[in-house]
């Protein structure tokens, strides 16, 4: 992956601005902002119809729920959402690193509406500069050192969240593109993956799959991992693994009946997965919500 152009904070902050007529002049100003990993984060509830709330997340999962309807945020995933209804946002992963930014100004609502996605949730590329973009921002709005000159920082602030802006505009722009110059063979992965998803509690071989969609299995092999970037095998593992996470966190079942559940042969075999890609045991992952 590639590293931003500038180190992440060493401590958790954040921060309520004063409120500034100079600054709100500017088409863009920041209200509210943090680099921060609290477990449970709600945005909303003290805030206006005007406030719009830019949100990238560094590190770890968190699950966000907003007017009834929850979504899942992983890393290099970005959240642009009007604040005029709670956000929520509980941590699922051991930590969960972000930073946030609420906005306000004369074009936020133009902008905000040029990017909008459906579930307020975007998959950034993280070899863009969106990320460096929320450091920089970040790091010079949190300069409190005396300056001679506050409309240079008004100023800057508002293009680097102008730029922000920008580039999330760009990556919906081309995600759009490559959707409709899909090659048909992407299809057959798409079947693939729904056919994981609808019965990744049973025995899901490459064999069984590869049938299922009608492709020889050394091309789809090839194809599925140039596509995905991971192994068939390699995936429906993940998959079951988010699988189980659910689970743990939100019912009482035992770590045996999980793993049955999801898939795995035997209990053992689940919880070396689950280690392998948590860093922790399924009980240590449950832990968290007890």
């Amino acid at each position: 992956m590639r590293k931003p152009n500038r180190p992440l904070p060493t401590l958790f902050s954040a921060r309520t601005t004063n409120k500034n007529h100079v600054a709100e002049s500017f088409p863009f100003y920041i209200k509210e902002y943090g680099y921060s990993s609290e477990k449970k984060f709600v945005l909303g509830t003290n805030n206006s119809y005007n406030d719009y709330l830019l949100l990238y997340s560094v590190e770890g999962t968190a699950r966000y729920t907003k007017a009834q309807s929850t979504y899942y945020v992983q890393q290099n995933m970005i959240v642009i959402s009007a604040c005029n209804t709670p956000l929520i946002f509980t941590t699922v992963s051991k930590e969960w690193r972000y930073y946030y930014f609420i906005i306000g100004g004369s074009h936020a609502k133009l902008f905000y509406n040029y990017v909008r996605t459906k579930n307020d949730i975007i998959l950034n590329n993280p070899f863009t500069k969106i990320l460096d973009s929320f450091i920089d921002l970040y790091d010079l709005i949190s300069d409190n050192r005396p300056s001679p000159n506050d409309i240079w920082k008004y100023m800057n602030i508002s293009q680097l969240i102008h730029n922000i802006f920008t580039s999330i505009y760009d990556l919906n722009t081309n995600i759009s593109q490559v959707k409709e110059l899909t090659p048909a063979q992407e299809t057959h992965v798409n079947l693939a993956l729904k056919y994981i998803s609808d019965h990744y509690p049973d025995d899901l071989s490459i064999d069984t799959i590869c049938a299922k969609i009608g492709f020889s299995k050394y091309y789809f092999c090839k194809l599925f991992k140039q596509q995905q970037g991971v192994t068939i095998h390699q995936y429906v593992t993940n998959f079951r693994i988010n699988k189980a996470k659910e689970m743990l966190a939100y019912s009482k079942l035992s770590v045996n009946t999980i793993s049955a559940k999801v898939g795995f042969k035997n209990s053992l075999t689940f919880i070396r997965a689950f280690e392998r890609a948590e860093k922790m045991t399924p009980s240590e992952y449950r832990s968290y919500y007890q």
